[in-house]
């Protein structure tokens, strides 16, 4: 009986494992809202960036009582100039917070050049299986997870790096 859980236990961890998004799975579409609540689509920004001949969508998920995040995100704001002129759009994506706790963070942060959007009730981080944070997807025009980073970005080289695999 020992036996036979243990090994039911190693399966059920290792399907979940399998099954979690990676390099070059098409990324799941979604729309959120940003704080003043209009809605923007993954598609559509995909589409505006293929338009302009562009490398893709970074999307970071983050919360405000993430350590992590708190550091990586003024690098990232940083660098949003910079990956624009390469056709790279940025999106942040704030999990299962009200808006008010976001602009505030973000204010204190100095965080004003990423498209910001609230995932309120956590929808979309569950189809992208974000388990911690924070997590950055590098998604291609064709719609494809080019990269992803499980953790925080350790600074501007590897995030340029991540990035450099949305140009083409």
């Amino acid at each position: 009986m020992r036996k036979t859980v243990i090994i039911m236990l190693f399966l059920m961890s290792t399907s979940s494992v399998s099954a979690a998004l990676k390099t070059n799975d098409v990324a799941p579409a979604f729309s959120l809202p940003d704080s003043a609540g209009k809605d923007y689509y993954l598609n559509d920004i995909l589409s505006a960036t293929a338009k302009e001949k562009a490398g893709g969508v970074i999307v970071s998920f983050f919360a405000s009582w993430c350590v992590p995040c708190r550091q990586e995100l003024p690098l990232i704001n940083s660098l949003v100039d910079e990956l624009q002129e390469k056709g790279i759009k940025v999106v942040l994506v704030n999990v299962k917070e009200d808006p008010g706790s976001i602009i505030a963070l973000l204010s204190e942060l100095k965080v004003d050049k990423p498209l910001v959007l609230s995932d309120r009730y956590g929808r979309v981080s569950e189809m992208y299986q974000v388990r911690f944070f924070p997590t950055t997807f590098f998604i291609g025009r064709d719609g494809r997870i080019k990269d992803i980073i499980f953790g925080e970005i350790e600074g501007e080289k590897e995030l340029r790096k991540s990035a450099g695999r949305l140009v083409h």
